[in-house]
């Protein structure tokens, strides 16, 4: 039997899913045994109608308005929760309750108390929980790690700066969490990632200085005190003319930059260059693990993967992501208040 998925959200990253699900329905996906996994497209949820027959109906799938009506009424083994962060939780508790494994896009949610009483129904059923942070499945960053096994890192500095999105709901911070919540929460997870947990964050922002259409700060700079003892420090900007993504990384005998926009890393590695470029096939890599995840019933953990131990490939777990959900929160605080703020 084909693994049978459903999607609740039709736009953005939504889109970038469905055509990584639309080309292993058309060939299959090769499992880590060499297996051919089927999978199908069952149906698709968005609460603009013709949005979700747009992208059901091409593909031979079910349409609806409510995702969870949806879950309730298909017989998925796989839901992809796509939506924005002021709508998650309800799609992903009734996914729960059905047994059905779980894609969700960043961020988890906008409080650790919401996302944590998610994660209670996601542990007591014990389904599969992946989350979108993409940056894992990198090219860049798998080659940055390799490089830098065995070296002491003392610090990263990251900057994230891009242009005002078109959808409306992210310009208000009830709504998306501001820049640090809904979009920073990649490089702030990626920190996690490279140097391991936080324990304070200090800041400072600035307020309609680049951009007046949000109501957050369009421009924050956070240092982060590791419990490696290494530091960080992003810097966030919104409505930029250009994007920009870099990741610089000072370590033992090294120095790494890695452009997460142009798939390239260079650097010095005791004394010599290095240069790497990479594909931008981040997202169908993220996408495939959690389809070959899904579709196994064991599996092992994968570099500075999760505890679900279902698959060699899942690097972010439910649990995981709702640490980064407290970083981003911690470091939005600190931006704002000018203190430091604790991380427990």
């Amino acid at each position: 039997m084909p693994l049978s998925v459903g999607f609740v959200g039709a736009g953005g990253i939504a889109s970038v899913h469905l055509e990584t699900l639309d080309d292993a329905s058309e060939t299959g996906l090769v499992d880590s045994d060499g297996n051919v996994v089927d999978v199908e497209l069952a149906a698709v949820a968005d609460v603009d109608e013709t949005r979700a027959r747009g992208a059901a109906v091409p593909r031979g799938a079910e349409a609806y308005t409510d995702g969870v009506e949806l879950v309730e009424s298909e017989s998925l083994d796989a839901f992809v929760v796509a939506v924005p962060p002021f709508a998650h939780g309800e799609y992903e508790r009734a996914a729960a309750a059905h047994g059905v494994d779980l894609f969700v896009e960043k961020p988890v949610d906008l409080t650790v108390d919401a996302a944590r009483e998610t994660g209670r129904h996601i542990d007591d059923t014990g389904i599969l929980a992946q989350v979108g942070y993409v940056c894992r499945y990198a090219g860049i960053t798998e080659r940055a790690l390799d490089l830098l096994d065995g070296r002491r890192v003392g610090h990263v500095d990251s900057t994230y700066w891009a242009p005002l999105p078109e959808t409306q709901w992210w310009y208000e911070r009830a709504r998306s969490g501001g820049q640090i919540i809904e979009q920073s929460t990649h490089v702030y997870d990626l920190h996690r990632y490279l140097l391991g947990e936080v324990t304070a964050a200090t800041g400072s922002g600035t307020d309609g200085v680049l951009v007046d259409a949000v109501d957050f700060q369009d421009a924050t700079s956070v240092t982060l005190d590791h419990e490696s003892s290494a530091v960080s420090h992003v810097s966030s900007a919104c409505g930029t003319a250009d994007p920009r993504f870099v990741v610089r990384i000072a370590a033992e005998d090294a120095f790494l930059e890695l452009d997460y926009f142009g798939y390239t890393l260079s650097g010095t590695i005791d004394g010599e260059r290095v240069h790497f470029e990479a594909d931008g096939d981040w997202y169908r890599r993220e996408f495939e693990a959690f389809l070959r995840a899904a579709a196994s019933d064991t599996g092992t953990l994968g570099r500075h993967g999760g505890d679900d131990g279902r698959s060699a490939d899942v690097r972010s777990t439910y649990d995981d992501a709702v640490n980064t959900l407290e970083l981003t929160l911690a470091a939005r605080e600190a931006a704002e208040t000018g203190e430091r703020t604790e991380l427990d």
